[in-house]
């Protein structure tokens, strides 16, 4: 591979994708050649322009960052993959260190940070970078950990959601964004597979009960 590095960027929020493009391009070791929006388009896009690096978020629509990360593991050129994501969990981090990726990264490092820390994925190494928030000690049982793969970030909403909280009442709270908020209920939405209003809120008495017996 040589300089520059052909780049491609999947995230389906533009203006952080835009402002990682205009990072990117103002050195002269990486050239974004294409931004993906839409997850559900990456494999054809990264097999047409075969690129050199490829930065992919992890919570999108449609594709999540492990569906896209397989994907392209199957295409047939060589390329790193560095996951760019501002979830830190242990477990999803380790997910992704399953599938082999080149480096997993969080959205909250500085630019001069980044583009060093990708020069090293450049040059053969595996960088794993995250800064993991402190959270709440009340963590759920196994039960909810196997079955729906929650986060303690998540299960943190999710006790929230069962006070009546508002999503900006919760960034107030949670001291996070709103936006940041709005893509945790929307990961969570997507585990837990209830079809009705009733099957959600009796999930949540049935998870607080979980965690009041192990406080």
């Amino acid at each position: 591979m040589t300089k520059p590095y052909r780049t491609i960027l999947i995230d389906d929020h533009q203006l952080f994708s835009d402002g990682l493009k205009t990072i990117l391009n103002d050195t002269t070791d990486f050239r974004v050649v294409e931004q993906v929006y839409d997850s559900r388009q990456a494999q054809a896009v990264c097999a047409q322009h075969k690129p050199d690096l490829v930065l992919v978020d992890f919570n999108m629509p449609n594709l999540d960052g492990l569906a896209v990360v397989r994907q392209i593991r199957q295409l047939s050129f060589p390329c790193r993959i560095v996951v760019v994501s501002m979830y830190a969990e242990p477990a999803e981090v380790a997910r992704f260190d399953a599938l082999h990726v080149d480096g997993y990264l969080a959205k909250s490092i500085s630019a001069r940070r980044l583009l060093l820390l990708l020069e090293w994925v450049m040059l053969g190494e595996r960088v794993f970078e995250t800064d993991v928030v402190s959270v709440s000690p009340s963590v759920p049982p196994d039960y909810f950990w196997l079955k729906y793969q929650l986060t303690r970030r998540e299960v943190e909403i999710l006790k929230l959601v069962k006070a009546g909280l508002s999503s900006e009442q919760m960034a107030d709270q949670l001291s996070l964004s709103y936006h940041t908020v709005q893509a945790h209920r929307r990961n969570i939405k997507r585990k837990l597979p209830f079809n009705t209003e009733k099957q959600f809120y009796d999930f949540l008495n049935k998870l607080e009960d979980k965690l009041t017996e192990s406080d």
